[in-house]
């Protein structure tokens, strides 16, 4: 019934040739999940599947036509592969009850053993016998497709199994038993049973007193299943689109599978979805229309149910239930989470290989013990955080400068054509060759920030830059000069307000402790905002003969050397930023020590106090003694008062102690 009418209809509005509509696995896994939680038999199930179909192609096409098919961007290939896999393997772990016999009251394999294990004991061991051969034949049947008087065998194995199914109920079953019957005795194998003969009769689902709210309690579901419709529909469309090259519309695909499921509603279907199986074969079949594709199928289905429905009573179910079985192993994807844990082990991906594999496990773990609606939306939710953890905290790297070999048949090179500003913190060889050291330049912080910078995670970005000067001014020799930061933008692909702000307020604070701030490799929109808003901060921050070069000056190592030029015509020294601490020991090892520090060690000046000048103690004061110390925390109190900018000023380059 739901490859009846939904092929015509794809026909019409769909836009990819090759595309089948049929029943697929992933969404007939959802579909069984949602109607299991709202009808107890068969036939409670198959009279509320039409609403759910209803739902799902109101929900589609209200998709296509608010033009949201950017929404199942949102179901990350990590949450979708741990969700499917999670999937079919509880659809795995149901089939094994009926293939052992077991009545439809046991419930799932799981229950029956943590449970109630004396059910084993009602095992029908000709239901067993045939659902093992049945297994077995469909796991052999890739070797019978290598033998080319057995290959039929192996292409329509299904068919071929129910037809031999078929057979063998039809002897084996003792006759005149009811399905009520055959399911009490011993020796008889649960079968099929009548279907309904002939076309089914187009009419809306008629929705009783109590219909609104099982329809109201299935929306989520439905929302649930049609995203992964059109998420795996779209994904086969789009790679066969791409290979045979024509073009493939979100919005026509959103509205034509719509369409597909409110006009299978009206036969009794359940959700349908594009086939990636039966679009790869369609396109070995040499299909170039949807007549081919579609139409055609439609109407051999439509003869197939009209004039064949009574040889489907004797076809076993356990057989049903082993092609459900080998069908949804093909969906495990352990494989994929085999690959995300190469992926994390990579130093060069490191969080976010490791944010895939957490995605991965949540979704899997949460639909295995959750169930598929609760599983998917835990996982997509997780990669939403996630999102918003990478965008709020980028990753900054540290730029160092790597002398290049020069090239063969270049004589002369320009030295700045010869550096390579890389990752210092994640150096490879690249390129067959041995990479060179990496250096970073003397007195210039040189970093790259990759992703956008905006509100929500500039002020990273300053407590970075303040943590990083800091610690140049502390490894380093005493007469080490913090000369500039140039910010290389290559990886941030727009600025918000916030962010522009924050970058003047940088440039004009730098400039007054005579450090340049400048941003290097800017492009397209990014090189537009910085040369309006920020080129005439920059410009003020240099002398004034070398403020034209800055309009000429792109590069990274166009900036180092402006930065070096600019430093031989200043004659005021940078000052350093002073780390700044609450920890009354800092103050107490400073009034501590009344000798004057040894000049050439640090500095000779004195630090203002509110009592008595105390020279400032310099990092190579032996420990001993620092540790003199005496005076009780309100002496220490009466000691120190707060430093002005003055004072931080008359302290020149002398360090802070940090102990």
């Amino acid at each position: 019934y739901s490859c009846m009418l939904g092929p015509v209809l794809y026909a019409v509005f769909g836009t990819c040739i090759h595309s089948s509509i049929g029943t697929g696995a992933l969404i007939c896994l959802l579909v069984g999940e949602v109607l299991v939680e709202h009808g107890d038999s068969v036939e409670e199930r198959s009279r509320i599947a039409p609403f759910l179909t209803i739902l799902v192609g109101v929900i589609l096409t209200l998709m296509g036509v608010c033009r949201l098919s950017g929404l199942v961007r949102f179901l990350s290939r990590p949450a979708l592969s741990g969700f499917i896999t999670a999937s079919a393997l509880l659809a795995m772990l149901s089939q094994v009850s009926p293939m052992l016999g077991l009545p439809d009251s046991a419930g799932s394999i799981q229950k029956v053993l943590l449970h109630q294990p004396e059910r084993l004991l009602a095992v029908k061991w000709p239901t067993l016998l045939l659902s093992a051969v049945a297994t077995g034949y469909l796991l052999s049947a890739k070797r019978l497709k290598q033998h080319p008087r057995l290959k039929p065998l192996g292409d329509f194995k299904e068919l071929v199994l129910l037809g031999l199914g078929a057979a063998f109920c039809a002897a084996w079953d003792p006759p005149g038993l009811s399905q009520a019957e055959c399911v009490e005795h011993p020796l008889c194998v649960k079968v099929v049973g009548r279907i309904e003969p002939g076309l089914p009769h187009a009419h809306w689902p008629r929705v009783g007193a109590g219909d609104w709210g099982l329809i109201h309690s299935m929306l989520p579901g439905a929302c649930l299943v049609a995203l992964v419709a059109f998420l795996t529909s779209f994904a086969g469309a789009k790679k066969f689109g791409l290979e045979d090259g024509y073009q493939i519309k979100p919005f026509n695909e959103l509205i034509a599978i719509g369409m597909c499921n409110v006009g299978g509603a009206l036969l009794g279907a359940v959700p349908t979805s594009i086939g990636n199986t039966r679009m790869g074969i369609a396109r070995q079949c040499g299909v170039q229309s949807q007549l081919g594709a579609n139409v055609f199928v439609s109407i051999f289905i439509a003869l197939a149910v009209q004039f064949f429905t009574p040889c489907l009573f004797y076809i076993p179910m356990c057989a049903l239930n082993a092609i459900i079985l080998i069908g949804s192993s093909h969906m495990l994807e352990f494989a994929h989470a085999g690959y995300l844990l190469e992926f994390a082990r990579h130093k060069e991906f490191g969080r976010d290989g490791r944010m895939d594999v957490l995605v991965w496990i949540v979704g899997f773990v949460s639909t295995l013990f959750l169930g598929a609606f609760k599983g998917i939306i835990s996982a997509v939710v997780l990669s939403l955080l996630i999102i918003v953890l990478q965008v709020v905290n980028p990753h900054i790297a540290l730029l160092g400068r790597q002398q290049e070999p020069p090239q063969s048949g270049v004589p002369h090179q320009p030295p700045r054509f010869r550096h390579r500003w890389v990752n210092m913190r994640g150096q490879r060889a690249s390129g067959g060759l041995v990479a060179t050291a990496v250096e970073e330049e003397p007195g210039v912080l040189v970093f790259r920030f990759e992703g956008p910078l905006f509100y929500a995670n500039v002020d990273q970005l300053q407590e970075w830059l303040e943590a990083e000067e800091l610690r140049r001014i502390e490894e380093s020799p005493v007469d080490y000069e913090f000369k500039a930061i140039i910010f290389s933008a290559i990886a941030v692909p727009f600025l918000d307000t916030t962010a522009i702000g924050a970058l003047q307020t940088m440039i004009r604070s730098y400039a007054d402790r005579n450090v340049l701030f400048l941003i290097a490799n800017t492009f397209a929109n990014t090189r537009r905002i910085v040369a309006e808003t920020l080129g005439a901060d920059q410009r003020r921050a240099l002398r004034e003969d070398l403020r034209p070069r800055l309009a000429s000056c792109t590069t990274v190592d166009d900036f180092v050397e402006l930065v070096h030029a600019n430093r031989a015509l200043s004659k005021e020294r940078p000052r350093p930023l002073i780390r700044t601490t609450s920890s009354l020991l800092s103050l107490a090892s400073l009034a501590s020590l009344n000798a004057t520090p040894p000049k050439g060690t640090l500095a000779d000046r004195q630090w203002p106090l509110q009592r008595r000048p105390f020279s400032l103690a310099c990092d190579r004061t032996p420990d001993a003694e620092m540790g003199r110390f005496t005076a009780s925390t309100p002496a220490l109190l009466s000691l120190a008062r707060p430093i002005s900018p003055r004072d931080r000023a008359a302290a020149g380059r002398a360090r802070p102690f940090d102990r």
